[in-house]
Parts: structure tokens; C-alpha cells; sequence
């Protein structure tokens, strides 16, 4: 038996987190949603990791994007954005192989982060299920906006070099998501104060230098 989790798992009934009180708990109370009962919904958790997989190949068809156009060169991404079904496509199955990395790579680091933070024997299992549901705050406004822009433009290009404030909605879960991170990780395992820097800090650093860098090149562009 886990000595990190709060309560028998013979006790705790599966969690289902795309029910709608649940997400909203997710994304609104993150503390008292991981001081539910740590069994989640086992395809849900596979739903959480495919849709981190597309959201990571969003943000690669947008850095492509970004360096053809600082560059000034073309990008095989500049056919790929021309329709929406090109896309999409690329997107979602892309997504799936990209998930099975993040799956392993990103819950791996999860865990290891969780070791730098005094938990001593966590459940791999339960910190990649952690791992992806805090990842669904950042990626499910992204995912969500560019369903939206589907319906606004001819395509993902025509979106991406036409901004609006659809743009930004996403950009605070961004942050948000760090803050759902350290209380996912310091309510269902048993962290100390480094938890803090590992879960809050540095990913908030990160965020920050990352939007510095995009703003650089954007100005220089």
C-alpha cells in the first residue's frame, strides 16, 4: 500500500474528472478536487494525456510558424495550416504519438519532481494520473479557442497571423495551471517546502522567460 495516499483505496470511489462539478473543481478549487479520493476514471486519464499530446503539437506547428517567419523562409507548416483539415488532422494524430512521449518523459519528471520535494515513495502510476489531469488546465482553453477559430477563419494560418482577444482567453490558465500543479501535488502526496519552488516557481519562471523570448522575436520579426 502507497503510504501517500490519504485514504484506503478500498474506500475510494473512481473519480470521473469530465464531469462537469469535477472539472469545474479542476480548474476552480484544484485543492479540494485533489483531496478527493486519488482513483481517477482510467480512460478519462488517457483522454487528459491524448488531448496534453495535441495541445504539445499545436504549440510545435506554432513555433514553426514563428521561426518561418522571423526567418523569413517558408515552412512545410505554412501547407499544413492552409486548410483546417490538414490541420486538424495533423493535430489529433500527431497527438496521439506525442502523448505516449509526454506520458512517459513528462511523467517521469513529475515524479522526479515530487522526490525533489521529499515524497519519498510516490505511485508512478498515481503521480502520471496527477501529472495529467493539472496538465488539462492548460491545454483544454487552448484546444477550446482554436475550436472557436475553426468557425471564425478559413484556416489555422489566417487565424494565427490575425490575433484577437481569442488569443490571450488561453494565456492566464497558462499560470493558473502552475498554481493547480503545486496544490495537486501537495494535496495528494506528502511534500515538503521545496514543493514550492519545483511545482510553482520555477514553472512560473518558465512561462515568464518564454513569453519574454516570444515577444523578442516578435518585435524583431
Amino acid at each position: 500500500m502507497n503510504t501517500e495516499l490519504s485514504l484506503d483505496k478500498q474506500e475510494q470511489k473512481e473519480i470521473l474528472p469530465f464531469a462537469p462539478q469535477n472539472l469545474w473543481l479542476l480548474f476552480f478549487q484544484p485543492k479540494k478536487f485533489f483531496s478527493l479520493a486519488a482513483v481517477y476514471h482510467h480512460r478519462s486519464i488517457m483522454i487528459a494525456a491524448y488531448l496534453i499530446g495535441v495541445f504539445a503539437v499545436m504549440d510545435r506547428v506554432d513555433q514553426n510558424l514563428l521561426k518561418a517567419e522571423v526567418g523569413n523562409r517558408t515552412s512545410m507548416m505554412l501547407d499544413v495550416t492552409d486548410t483546417w483539415w490538414s490541420y486538424w488532422l495533423l493535430v489529433l494524430g500527431m497527438g496521439a504519438i506525442t502523448a505516449v512521449f509526454a506520458w512517459l518523459i513528462h511523467g517521469w519528471w513529475y515524479k522526479k519532481r515530487l522526490q525533489f520535494s521529499g515524497v519519498k515513495d510516490a505511485d508512478p502510476q498515481l503521480a502520471r494520473h496527477v501529472w495529467a489531469l493539472q496538465g488539462l488546465v492548460a491545454t483544454l482553453p487552448v484546444i477550446i479557442v482554436t475550436m472557436l477559430q475553426t468557425l471564425m477563419y478559413s484556416n489555422y494560418l489566417d487565424a494565427y497571423q490575425n490575433s484577437s482577444i481569442l488569443n490571450f482567453v488561453a494565456l492566464p490558465f497558462m499560470f493558473w495551471s502552475c498554481w493547480v500543479s503545486y496544490r495537486a501535488a501537495t494535496s495528494v502526496f506528502k511534500t515538503n517546502a521545496w514543493a514550492k519552488l519545483w511545482f510553482l516557481g520555477l514553472p512560473i519562471v518558465f512561462y515568464i522567460l518564454a513569453m519574454g523570448i516570444f515577444a523578442a522575436l516578435m518585435v524583431n520579426a
